[in-house]
């Protein structure tokens, strides 16, 4: 507990919450040029069925948010738990009279419960303030019904858990050269490959669930390995 609180002083959040509502903000726009799709003339069929409703819009605002909260993620990661294992940082960190391990689960933890409570109140929160707007305006052709937005809540929580599988794959691939651009571009390019899958929610839920569980289950293990690696690191 003492060790927790410790890492939570440590922690310069400020800027990453910063960022997170930045991208909030960005996101209750692009709901709304995404709302105006169907009403132009240039717009595709596929497009103008994808964003007349709001599972719809929703479904394409996650995957942008995904790919937003990976990459911020990953730079947080990259900073908060590999930067501290060089240099000057990582005689202090081998300092504490604790297993080096429990020190790098501890900051893991931290940073996905950010990702955890950042991705989905963001996300979520911004397509509330453009539902409510939407549903007052009629901005979209398709009714708003409380069961649509239990489904899109969880539908948030799954992209959640997928960003969180996606930021402690990049760790472990950065921690490899110890680079904070390969930690990004490694979660950007992933989120990447998912973000097509992840717009389709709406159709293939199941797929996504199995890919996150996958994709999470294989980011652990990569932290297991990362955890083993540090634990037997010489100062």
């Amino acid at each position: 507990m003492n060790l927790l609180k410790m890492e939570l002083k440590k922690m310069n959040i400020r800027p990453y919450c910063i960022s997170a509502l930045v991208i909030c903000f960005c996101l209750l726009g692009l709901f709304y040029i995404f709302a105006w799709v169907p009403h132009l003339e240039s717009g595709s069929e596929a497009s103008e069925i994808l964003f007349s409703s709001y599972r719809g819009i929703a479904a394409v605002g996650g995957a942008i948010a995904l790919m937003a909260f990976s990459g911020l993620a990953s730079a947080m990661g990259f900073g908060y738990v590999m930067k501290e294992y060089s240099g000057s940082c990582a005689i202090l960190l081998f300092s504490y009279p604790i297993d080096r391990k429990i020190v790098v689960w501890v900051k893991t933890g931290l940073l996905l419960a950010f990702i955890t409570v950042a991705l989905p109140a963001c996300t979520y929160g911004s397509f509330l303030a453009f539902a409510v707007t939407g549903h007052m305006l009629s901005l979209v052709d398709n009714g708003l019904y409380i069961m649509d937005l239990l489904l899109i809540y969880r539908d948030t929580l799954i992209l959640a858990f997928l960003a969180d599988g996606i930021v402690l794959c990049s760790i472990r691939i950065g921690f490899i050269k110890k680079s904070n651009s390969i930690t990004v571009l490694s979660a950007v390019l992933l989120s990447m490959l998912l973000a097509n899958m992840a717009a389709d929610i709406n159709n293939h839920l199941t797929v996504v669930e199995g890919v996150t569980i996958v994709v999470l289950f294989v980011g652990l293990l990569f932290i297991f390995d990362m955890a083993r690696r540090i634990e037997r690191m010489e100062i």
